[in-house]
């Protein structure tokens, strides 16, 4: 895949954003204007523009068909760590599994096989 570390920096902020959101979300009493200047979803909104404006660039060197589930797979392999890392959440077998298939999957579609 062409600019491997503009889709992994796109990726970060992807994930990065989510993280936000989730703390911004999280028990916050604001409500009306309060709410949107929350500055975690603030962040969150930042991330997410930086991310799309990266993937764009992406997507302009590389078949579709490849960068799309590359990042889409290295998103959810990277929430998954995040979400155990910082948000203590429980990483069982299933999700273990799961994540293994996910990388599986973008060592297929990134590979030169044909």
């Amino acid at each position: 895949m062409n600019a491997p570390l503009i889709a992994l920096f796109a990726v970060v902020c992807n994930v990065g954003a989510q993280l936000a959101m989730k703390f911004a979300g999280r028990g916050t009493a604001a409500t009306g204007l309060a709410a949107w200047l929350s500055p975690w979803l603030i962040g969150a909104v930042v991330l997410y523009g930086v991310s799309f404006l990266l993937t764009v660039r992406v997507f302009a060197v590389n078949p579709l068909s490849v960068a799309s589930p590359a990042m889409a797979g290295c998103t959810f392999l990277l929430i998954a760590v995040a979400s155990s890392t910082v948000l203590h959440e429980a990483m069982g077998l299933q999700k273990l599994l799961g994540m293994g298939l996910i990388l599986i999957g973008i060592v297929l579609v990134t590979s030169k096989l044909s």
